[in-house]
């Protein structure tokens, strides 16, 4: 079992594709008809008139049934399905779905975790997709940070993560605690921590220091378990065995990164949402190379 604060607050359900649909529209149900509008319009430019946005899930009609309905003045609609394994359109439901969009003013929203438009929905009007990347995207860039919206957004991420429907791992920074290792890692380009800690697959390594972030390193290789600095060398760790020695030598450090320093020059100072809340709280944190690169404070992270 990985950890508890790696684990969605929507957990493992059976009925996987339902549930994360529905765990969306609640989402945008609770940030309310700007909220919606905001988000939707980022996906394919539908705009929204400007009234209350009504929410279904699992909606039947005409004897075909979708995963949510987004309706607007009884009249203005957006059909929403989704699909949890690539490709799985199913051309007999959509044909379905394309039936029940008949009006003017419906739209049918296709959410699935292909990198590309599936072929089945190329070339049909008011047909708009976006993979579940995009969803998380969107739903990051909009949120307004206020709870419990915010909360569920965190932890929407966590559950797509979960099902495998993400994959930014080249995009994807792991913070952690450098009260001792943000040296060591400047010094001799690696860092370690306990053995078998559970981890996001990532591509940067960022060190939490002296109330804020201050560097960024690439992470060269996978991280190693039960690493043997005796049976592995480099320029780094030979420098390393040379100034700690004979402490550390034959000893195994644990999980080991090999780092490439990036950046050294970063001052993003820790907000506190709390009286002397640290940052990490001795676990991995993470967020991604573009909000690292921009970010003023680790509010923006």
């Amino acid at each position: 079992m990985s950890k508890i604060q790696n684990q969605s607050v929507f957990g493992n359900y059976s009925q996987k594709e339902n549930t994360v649909t529905a765990a969306l529209l609640q989402i945008l149900r609770l940030g309310g008809t700007e909220f919606i509008a905001n988000v939707i319009s980022r996906i394919e430019e539908i705009e929204f008139p400007n009234n209350e946005i009504n929410i279904v899930t699992q909606q039947k009609q005409n004897h075909n049934v979708y995963d949510g309905l987004l309706e607007c003045d009884f009249s203005f609609r957006v059909l929403v399905e989704s699909k949890i394994k690539p490709s799985s359109v199913d051309k007999t439901q959509l044909q379905g779905l394309i039936a029940n969009a008949q009006s003017e003013t419906d739209y049918i929203l296709y959410i699935t975790p292909d990198t590309t438009k599936p072929q089945e929905l190329s070339g049909k009007q008011k047909i708009y997709w976006a993979n579940w990347n995009k969803i998380n995207e969107i739903l990051q860039e909009v949120n307004p940070k206020t709870e419990p919206v915010n909360f569920l957004i965190t932890e929407f991420e966590k559950y797509l993560e979960f099902l495998g429907l993400l994959d930014f791992s080249d995009k994807r920074v792991q913070i952690v605690a450098g009260s001792w290792s943000e040296g060591l890692a400047l010094k001799y380009g690696f860092y370690a921590c306990q053995n078998n800690r559970t981890r996001r697959p990532s591509k940067y390594l960022a060190f939490y220091n002296k109330g804020g972030i201050h560097s960024l390193f690439e992470i060269e290789e996978i991280p190693q378990n039960n690493f043997d600095l005796s049976k592995n060398s480099n320029t780094g760790i030979n420098a390393f065995l040379q100034d700690a020695a004979p402490y550390y030598k034959g000893r195994k450090l644990g999980q080991f990164y090999r780092l490439k320093l990036i950046n050294d020059t970063l001052h993003i100072p820790h907000t506190k949402s709390g009286q002397g809340q640290a940052y990490t709280m001795g676990v991995f944190r993470y967020t991604t190379i573009d909000k690292i690169q921009n970010a003023k404070t680790t509010a923006d992270l």
